[in-house]
Parts: C-alpha cells; structure tokens; sequence
C-alpha cells in the first residue's frame, strides 16, 4: 500500500461520522480552508470528499508536471485537513468527477454534500451529469473569488464590448484597493506605460525557493510517468510547492525580493533569466494555494509600507483583481465562448459537452506545427520559449502573447488548436481561462469582443523588448530574403490579408497607413516571405498523443 493511502484512511468516517458531520465535496481547484466551508464550520464538524479522476486525466496529453502539481497538492491538502480533525473520503475513479463522488455516495450512504460553485465548466458538467444519476449535491457560493456575476453585468450592462479597464476600474471603487477618497493612488488606474523597459541585467534577479519532493510527491511522480508516459514534458527537476507551508514560503519569497522589480520588466523577455521578477505562482492562485484577496491585499500593503512601488503594484494588482476575475466571468457570460456570433473553424469535434468553442473570426484554420511541441524551427524566440514550456509548463505572459500566439495569429494556425495546446501545456491554463484569453485576446478569434484590436507584432517588438534576436539566424532587420527574420513579412502579409475586416479600426491607422505607401512589388515580396515561413513550419511532422 502506498503510503499516502495509508496515511489517509486513518482519516476515513465512521458510521457517526456520516451523520453527524457535514460533507463537502472540494473541487481539485479550491484546495484552502481560508474562505468557504472550511472556514465556516469547526473542523471536527466537517467531512470532504476529494477526487482524482482518470477521465479528466486522460482527457488531453497534459503536462506531466501540470499533472504533478494537481495531485501532489490535492494529496498534501487532504493529509493537511486530516490533521486538523477533518473526516476525509479520498476517491480514485476510472470515470468523471461526478462518478467518483457517485461511488463515494454509495458507499458512504451520504444524504447530501455540498460543493462551492466549481469554477471550471467541464467540472460543472461533471456534476451536472452526477446530479442526474442520482447524485445529491449543493451548490454554495465560491468565495475564493474577488468579483460577483453582479459586478460585470454592472460594468457591461449591454452585454457587448468586453473591455477590462472598465471592469477594472470599477473593481478599484468597489474594493478600496490603491484608492484614496474615492480616487486612484497617484491619480491613474493603469501604469502599464512605465512597466515596459527591456532588461539588460540591471537588477539581479533573485534565486527562487525550491521545494525537493517529499515521499507523497515521489508517489505522485512515479505514478504519473508511469500511467501518463506520452504526455507533453517530463517531470525532471519538480521542485513546486504542494504544501500550504511551502505556498505561503514561495508567495512571502516572491512578496520581498521580486515584486518589487517586478514593474519595470514585466514586459520584457530574457534567455539569460527567463522568469525575471514575476512571481511565477499563478498556479497556485488558480489551485486555492494562494487567494487572490490575499495576495492583492499584500502587495497593496508593501506598497502602503514603500516596499513596493506603485508601478509594480498596480500593474501586479491590475492582473489578478482585473484580468483574472475578467476572465472568468467573460467565460461564464459565453459559455465558454460557445454563444458567440463569428465565424467558425472547421474542428474535429466528437460531438460531446466538453467540446472546444471554435470561434476564427479571421478564418484561420491551419494545424498547430510540430515547433509547438518542441522541434526546432530556428526561430530562436520561439525555440527558446518552447523549450521553457516543455521544461517547466509555463512561461510569462509576454511570451505567451507576443511569441507563442502573435506567431500562430500572423500565420493562421488554429485558435482552437492553440488553445487546447495552451491548455494541457501549462501548468496554471483551465478552461475559463485559457479559452477566452487565447480565443479572444491572444488570437482575435472573438472578432474583437475583449481586446480593441488584434494583439501582432513584427520583428521590431521581440528585437526591443528581448534578447533573444542576438543570437538568431534570421536578421529581425531584413523584411525580405531568406535570413530576413519572417516575423516582420507575416505582419505584414497579415494586415494585407485581412484589411476588409481590420482596415477601419483606429487602433490599426498607422500600420494601415505605411502599408499603404508599399509598392505592389514590395508587398508581393513580403507575402512570398511569409509563405516560405509557414511552409518551413508545416513541414515538420509533429508528434502524436
């Protein structure tokens, strides 16, 4: 037996217990006893079902790591509450959630549980599903979250035009957050224009905490290379935190030593030191290991204290009390991005719940390229961000927006196949926010619901805001010819492409206008560019899951 099965049956109820306790069922993402139910009843009073489901697993080639992080937290957390006197049922499944909370029903003869408002729709339909069978389970307000349904109705009362700020801004008046009399600290909401320098190794960049497995992880680690031996990544080197300790050790490490730097380079992008100042920890947050109130409240306050400055707190601030609740409400209002009224990519679907919304307002269509997956393409800025996903399973924003997909937009790779590979490659993506963040903002997929214009770029950008164009073969100087970088002749092929649709918005004036002056033959020379870039990335076999 192993020994975390070992260590947690000795937490399993009695037939007392059953009766005289109340059962919540905690989601795999909600894994604190800081808000919700745990918080609200005595420990020896509560009992929690937990599950681990083999069809969620198998459900996309996630990464291995991914996987590592999920269980070996949900393990430790369980242990945790049992150690405060929580009754524990722990449930393996071969089916869904649901079916797991079923077989723990059964055998336990629970009259009800209850459950926090799951935040992840293919959980909800899980649940839903198990409802239906008989399952007898609540539902209670999730209150790990910062921001109501009410909140973003309030800010978007016509239902249209996502735009954050807006949302942002009135989240600031609600919650007092970086507000002095109703007014923003320093008098702006945003200073997002202070926080794009490059890095040239200014400030050193701290060495993180790192967390050697303990005996429960190593389980964890052996179980998933050997059920899960195909998946994308490896598991070398885990060194995540699991326990509610070593969360609360990394967010105190990342509180002190690198938001405070965290500002100026949040857009920049480094091969020498590729995670900079970012905290790094938003898995954790998306897990329950780290609350948003928390970590907001935090940063607001070393901020108050002069430990942080402004700019690197409103701009860490601005994406987890704006953005991250954005998100997932933008995912509830379109139910996944499934009511949306674009045009559809032509996707293999197998017809089920759990289906991928398919927006491509663009019409882009073509399969993700096997350079995603770690083959080398010879785009070093790409190269060097996939190999950091591979490795680790995750990599700052800046990458994902302007390397990862500004690549696939320009070239017309699938939006639905760049989400689902964002979705099982990283380890903080789940579905409500990886959908609208790679569907809208990332891809334009959306047609322009959340972000004002297509988020694209040429060389110019990654040569400015990186190194990684120093040691490239592909010169981010030349437009044209075979070592001219391609990311340049996409761009603009790109707006060529798809001016009837994007010519009229005010944001693309200026790119549109300096299109314009080109010549019939320079345009001709920079689609042939562009052609030869796709080509070269299509012709790689990628590998199969």
């Amino acid at each position: 037996m192993s020994e975390f099965l070992s260590r947690i049956q000795k937490a399993a109820p009695t037939a007392s217990d059953v009766t005289g306790r109340r059962w919540f069922y905690i989601p795999y993402d909600r894994l604190t006893d800081a808000v919700g139910p745990l918080a609200e009843h005595r420990a020896g009073d509560c009992g929690i079902v937990l599950v681990e489901s083999q069809q969620k697993a198998l459900r996309r080639p996630y990464h291995k790591k991914k996987l590592v992080l999920l269980l070996a937290n949900e393990r430790h957390f369980a242990l945790e509450q049992a150690a405060r006197g929580v009754k524990v049922v722990y449930v393996f499944t071969r089916g869904s959630f649901g079916d797991g909370l079923l077989e723990a029903q059964r055998q336990h003869s629970f009259c009800e549980m209850a459950v926090t408002r799951p935040a992840e729709r293919e959980l909800r339909i899980d649940l839903d599903l198990a409802r239906a069978a008989g399952l007898r389970l609540n539902e209670l307000e999730d209150a790990a979250w910062l921001s109501t349904k009410e909140d973003f109705q309030r800010a978007f009362p016509n239902g249209r035009s996502y735009v954050m700020d807006r949302f942002y801004r009135a989240m600031r008046v609600k919650t007092g957050i970086l507000m002095v009399k109703g007014k923003p600290v320093g008098g702006s909401y945003s200073y997002d224009a202070e926080n794009r320098k490059t890095y040239r190794g200014e400030v050193p960049v701290p060495v993180r905490p790192t967390y050697a497995p303990d005996s429960i992880t190593m389980e964890v680690i052996e179980l998933v290379n050997r059920y899960f031996p195909s998946n994308f990544g490896n598991t070398d080197g885990f060194e995540m935190p699991v326990t509610a300790k070593q969360s609360d050790d990394a967010w105190r490490f990342a509180l002190k030593y690198l938001l405070p730097h965290f500002g100026p380079f949040e857009d920049a992008m480094s091969s020498r030191e590729p995670e900079l100042f970012h905290s790094k920890l938003s898995a954790l947050i998306n897990l329950s290991r780290l609350l948003p109130r928390r970590v907001v409240d935090d940063v607001a306050e070393e901020y108050a204290k002069g430990d942080i400055p402004l700019a690197s707190a409103e701009g860490f601030i601005r994406q987890v009390l704006g953005w991250r609740e954005f998100m997932r409400h933008l995912h509830d209002a379109t139910d996944g991005y499934r009511t949306l009224d674009v045009e559809q990519e032509q996707h293999p679907s197998d017809g089920s719940a759990y289906a991928g919304a398919t927006p491509s307002y663009l019409g882009a269509a073509l399969p993700l390229p096997a350079a995603y997956w770690g083959v080398t393409s010879g785009l070093n800025c790409l190269d060097i961000s996939v190999k950091q996903v591979v490795r680790e399973g995750w990599s700052h924003h800046i990458q994902r927006l302007m390397v990862l997909s500004n690549l696939a937009t320009l070239c017309g790779f699938s939006p639905r196949e760049l989400t689902d590979w964002f979705w099982f490659a990283y380890v903080d993506a789940y579905d409500w926010v990886v959908e609208p963040n790679v569907l809208g903002m990332s891809t334009y997929a959306d047609g322009g619901l959340t972000a004002t214009k297509p988020y694209i770029s040429g060389a110019a950008y990654i040569n400015r805001m990186s190194d990684y164009c120093r040691d490239c073969r592909f010169d981010p100087k030349k437009n044209v010819g075979p070592d001219s970088c391609p990311f340049t002749a996409l761009y603009w092929t790109f707006l060529d492409k798809h001016e009837q649709k994007l010519r009229s918005n005010s944001r693309l004036k200026m790119p549109y206008a300096t299109l314009g002056k080109k010549s019939v033959a320079e345009k001709a020379a920079l689609r042939e560019r562009a052609e030869q870039a796709i080509a070269s990335l299509e012709s790689v076999p990628r590998p199969e899951y």
